[in-house]
């Protein structure tokens, strides 16, 4: 799926095309305009070559001549009629240019043609002397001149059209991009954040619209601030609360089975001795997430964390390996990252079929813990549902359905993620956690 432009990309893109739009209907005035204007300047030669030729014929017995007729004293490009459409004077030309003149011969008016890259401009004038007679002037121009003239102009002002556009696109960008610099440093440093830098703010200074956005942000980072702490406070004093009567009956159920109590109530008070120690390791987790969150920072080698947590799981007919790279700290408690990783690990050893794959790294910058197994697999339509609280995959599934999404908000807590980075062959999870 390709993404869409940023803001800065549609503003340089909008900005192009306005600019293309302008340079454009400024080429079409300029081409109409130098039209108009070529025009005008071809017509008013003629009329000056029609009026130099004008003043120099004469009447003589009736006849209208043009005195001294040479190569010489004849303008080029200039056809004398009478009045009966005979031609008087006028060069050699070719069949085309003299059937469009022979077709001037006789107007009675100023009348103006163009033809192919000529310009034909016909006007009867009046003959000096006594019989008043009348004539016809006839006078051709080529247009190649002006025309190149033109085109000269209208390819240099497209070079120039050209160069604006591109000037003003890098000028918008180099603008906007200035201009957005502080958004871009504003939203580094909300991904930098995590839930527990609650004291994080972007303190923008200045009266301009980024910094009036930068308070308000601030403003509301202040109230999800006192919503986190709320939170944090209520969910240590729950799990306090709640392991008091956790104990007693943990108490009960052990006195009960130091007993000789029938087999079947004695299977039973072992069930509520796993519910309870399972209840005990969620409150656990719940209890150092609290104290993660509002204590100083503390960090741990995921390896060391991983290698002794796998050693720790009692014996099982899954084989789980371990590949983790030295020295990888992350910012989190040892106890945190065992909250994390081991309902993962859990996971994958109750779906897998033969062996689990669990491998530690470092990645752009992030240490990386990967559990491969190689069971049967997500259901695509599974999606995100594996977080959500309750889940199972099946109703012969073992567990309450709270591993996963208890271990995505304990990494989430601490700055990480949890997530399904492959549905089958093998199915694995990928949790990423900040380093120290």
């Amino acid at each position: 799926m390709s993404r869409s432009p940023g803001v800065r990309g549609r503003l340089v893109l909008t900005t192009a095309l306005i600019t293309t739009g302008a340079m454009a209907l400024m080429l079409v005035v300029v081409l109409l305009a130098a039209n108009q204007l070529m025009a005008s300047q071809v017509q008013t030669a003629l009329d000056d070559r029609i009026d130099t030729v004008a003043a120099s014929l004469a009447a003589r017995q009736g006849r209208v001549e043009v005195p001294d007729v040479g190569a010489d004293t004849v303008l080029d490009g200039v056809w004398v009629f009478d009045a009966s459409g005979v031609q008087v004077s006028g060069p050699d030309a070719s069949a085309r240019t003299t059937a469009v003149v022979d077709g001037l011969a006789e107007v009675r008016q100023a009348t103006t043609l163009e033809r192919g890259e000529r310009l034909f401009r016909a006007r009867p004038v009046a003959v000096p002397g006594p019989d008043d007679l009348t004539a016809v002037v006839v006078a051709t121009e080529s247009l190649d001149v002006y025309e190149a003239s033109r085109d000269i102009l209208l390819g240099a002002l497209g070079v120039a059209a050209l160069l604006v556009v591109a000037g003003t696109a890098a000028t918008t960008a180099w603008t906007v991009s200035r201009t957005l610099r502080r958004v871009g440093e504003m939203t580094e440093s909300a991904d930098e954040w995590s839930a527990h830098d609650l004291e994080a703010r972007f303190d923008l200074t200045g009266d301009d619209e980024l910094a009036r956005l930068g308070r308000t942000l601030d403003r509301l980072l202040d109230r999800v601030a006192q919503a986190i702490r709320a939170e944090q406070r209520l969910t240590g004093e729950l799990a306090h609360e709640l392991r008091t009567p956790l104990t007693a009956l943990r108490g009960e159920a052990e006195l009960a089975l130091l007993g000789t109590p029938p087999p079947d109530v004695r299977e039973r008070f072992v069930r509520v001795l796993e519910q309870v120690d399972r209840l005990n390791g969620t409150i656990t987790a719940l209890l150092e997430v609290a104290r993660h969150s509002t204590g100083s920072p503390r960090q741990a080698d995921v390896g060391e964390v991983v290698a002794a947590l796998v050693a720790a799981r009692p014996p099982a007919d899954v084989r789980t390996d371990v590949a983790a790279a030295a020295g990888l700290h992350v910012a989190a408690a040892a106890e945190l990252v065992e909250r994390i990783v081991g309902p993962v690990v859990d996971n994958a050893v109750r779906h897998a079929r033969t062996r689990v794959e669990v491998v530690v790294r470092r990645r752009a910058g992030r240490v990386v813990v990967e559990v491969s197994d190689d069971g049967a697999g997500l259901d695509a339509a599974h999606g995100e549902d594996v977080f959500r609280a309750g889940f199972r995959r099946s109703d012969d599934t073992e567990g309450a359905g709270l591993g996963l999404p208890l271990a995505r908000r304990v990494a989430a807590t601490v700055g990480g993620t949890v997530s399904v980075t492959s549905a089958h062959d093998p199915t694995t999870f990928t949790i990423d956690l900040p380093p120290a």
